[in-house]
């Protein structure tokens, strides 16, 4: 026997019909990965921003959106404005030892809440709360009117929205707040939805059954013009 034939290798080269593992393409991969490499970092300040929190300041104002029926249904009739939000309540919020509380006039009087105790109560009512900021507040507004607003606690609600010293309602409790900085302004109040002229039968039963006619256009405030006021800016939600 030939040894050196034994020992001899054999051809590599296989036969034309052997069945041959597939080839890897890199091509389908190196797409999906360029496009992943493109499109991550665009969508990370959308993640980042959805990981913040926001935080109010001092000064700021919250606006709570209008409900459906009753009183906030006719302050949504007379005031609100097409494309926009509605509200009819708004407060202000200052700092206190204990944390963040809220100052604001509603049928309970003009009071304090933690900001805890604001949001829970909005979100029993399953309402929004809006975060509104000065964009540029003159010096010392904001600490004279957390001051102001201090002053006024513990006076009663105004049922009647005709402005007095001895009462307050939500927007008349703010615009007082800054007043001796002219941030806010004085309008004629509407009572009229701005579509149909008409009153709601709200206010008129209202007024009726305080023996006074509709104080249609005597100065005064509301939460959905105060919150279009161009000095603010709107911040966000307060979840």
């Amino acid at each position: 026997m030939d040894i050196t034939l034994l020992l001899k290798p054999s051809s590599s080269r296989l036969p034309l019909d052997y069945p041959r593992p597939p080839r890897f393409d890199p091509g389908p991969m190196r797409v999906f990965l360029l496009v992943l490499f493109l499109l991550v970092p665009a969508l990370w300040p959308c993640s980042v921003a959805a990981l913040e929190v926001l935080e109010v300041q001092e000064g700021d104002l919250l606006f709570v959106t209008a409900g459906h029926g009753g009183l906030s249904a006719a302050i949504d009739d007379a005031t609100g404005k097409q494309g926009a939000p509605s509200f009819d309540h708004v407060a202000l919020v200052a700092s206190a030892p204990q944390g963040w509380e809220v100052l604001h006039a509603d049928e309970e009087g003009s009071r304090r809440q933690t900001l805890e105790q604001f949001r829970e109560d909005a979100k029993g009512k399953q309402r929004q709360i809006v975060v509104y900021r000065l964009r540029a507040p003159p010096d010392n507004a904001i600490a004279d009117a957390v001051a102001t607003a201090r002053t006024m606690l513990g006076k009663p609600y105004n049922t009647a929205y005709v402005l007095n010293d001895d009462s307050y309602y939500c927007s008349d409790f703010i615009e007082r707040a800054f007043r001796a900085h002219h941030v806010f302004a004085l309008q004629p109040m509407n009572f009229r939805n701005p579509q149909t002229g008409e009153i709601s039968r709200h206010w008129v039963d209202l007024y009726r059954g305080m023996g006074m006619e509709v104080p249609q256009g005597l100065p005064g405030t509301n939460p959905n013009d105060m919150a279009a006021a161009p000095v603010l800016q709107r911040i966000g939600v307060l979840e």
